[in-house]
């Protein structure tokens, strides 16, 4: 008979489950009667069709779903499609989890604001990060697009993804549901787009022009396989130098952060952990983590948690600055700690630039 030294119970009340990102869900508002209706949840093409029909509400969702997006939350504005009904339909799901949000066949034009206003605010001020998808006119290119569209560049508004193209379809939908079946970390470029079609493309100058103004068109490669439609960049309108300019970063840093925000809201955390060096080091290690499984997914590279409170009462008290004891004591005074997290991050790949060299 063997000898136990120590007994171990495992008290298993403190587990609680973490809070995972619900992929997959796009937002569609638009016409589908003209009613003014609630957000109806949409899972399948054929539900889709029933519901809508062939409105340009239902084709939009169809096309969201043919493209990937696992569900669609559907919401109808009315008789009226104008910028008030749109926003008012859009503040429905203001605070839905949602990845992104399209107008159904709905285009800016110089005499409204759907996309400027509505659209852009929607996105801006929406309690769950998402990004709005929108696509411009037929035919349309840098020449003739309406200055509230390339406003948003000079604005740097990251979170706006423009779709060019030369389609009677709804491309804005179709792209939306393609961007959610994606990965945050996954680029579309070069994805292939279900239910679009275009008779003819757009010229070299043209695909110059989108790429410095920060607007997706939609191609056909010559040298990929059958007559697929794909976006030839990932650009939202955002600046450049801020880096949130590719639609992957922005939604990764979207994911990342709704991770850490759902996996520290609970009452183990919030209300329980204590501002001393032992409740500071819990909460170090629970982000840490949090962001080691995103590297394991390989969505992030490597991160790095400071918390400066932390490094401050590590220390003996003795030899603590006077900047460090305000530290303590105003985050004590306050409630509130402060906590600095990097991230490394690698892009995907874009371009291929090779050298030939033959010799006889």
């Amino acid at each position: 008979m063997g000898v136990e030294f120590v007994n171990i119970n495992v008290d298993t009340s403190g587990l609680y489950p973490t809070k995972t990102v619900d992929y997959g869900t796009v937002a569609v508002v638009g016409q589908g009667s003209t009613t003014i209706g609630d957000p109806i949840m949409i899972g399948t093409y054929a539900e889709a069709d029933t519901e809508f029909g062939d409105t340009d509400l239902g084709v939009g969702v169809k096309n969201a779903i043919l493209n990937g997006a696992t569900s669609v939350w559907a919401v109808e504005v009315g008789s009226t499609l104008d910028v008030t009904t749109v926003s008012d339909a859009l503040d429905k799901i203001v605070d839905y989890n949602i990845q992104a949000v399209t107008i159904a066949n709905t285009v800016e034009e110089a005499a409204s604001a759907y996309i400027s206003t509505s659209l852009l605010n929607h996105v801006n001020s929406a309690l769950t990060d998402r990004v709005g998808v929108f696509m411009l006119a037929k035919d349309e290119d840098i020449t003739t697009v309406p200055t509230t569209i390339t406003d948003m560049l000079s604005a740097g508004q990251d979170r706006m993804f423009a779709v060019a193209h030369k389609s009677d379809d709804d491309v804005a939908c179709a792209v939306a549901g393609m961007l959610v079946s994606l990965k945050p970390w996954e680029s579309p470029i070069l994805k292939s787009i279900q239910g679009v079609a275009q008779s003819t493309g757009f010229t070299a100058t043209q695909l110059t022009a989108f790429d410095t103004n920060q607007i997706n068109a939609l191609v056909s490669p010559v040298y990929m396989g059958g007559r697929s439609y794909v976006l030839s960049t990932d650009y939202t309108l955002g600046a450049a130098s801020s880096g949130i300019h590719r639609v992957d970063v922005r939604r990764t840093i979207d994911d990342v952060s709704y991770k850490i925000k759902a996996g520290l809201t609970n009452p183990n955390i919030i209300g329980n952990l204590r501002i001393n060096a032992t409740g500071l080091s819990e909460l170090g290690g629970k982000i840490s983590g949090i962001l080691q499984n995103a590297q394991n997914l390989g969505e992030i590279d490597s991160f790095k948690v400071s918390i400066p409170v932390l490094n401050a009462l590590s220390k003996n008290a003795s030899s603590r600055s006077n900047a460090e004891e305000t530290l303590i004591t105003g985050a004590r005074t306050s409630r509130a700690v402060d906590v600095d997290v990097i991230l490394e991050y690698s892009g995907s790949i874009h371009t291929i630039n090779m050298d030939l060299k033959f010799t006889a």
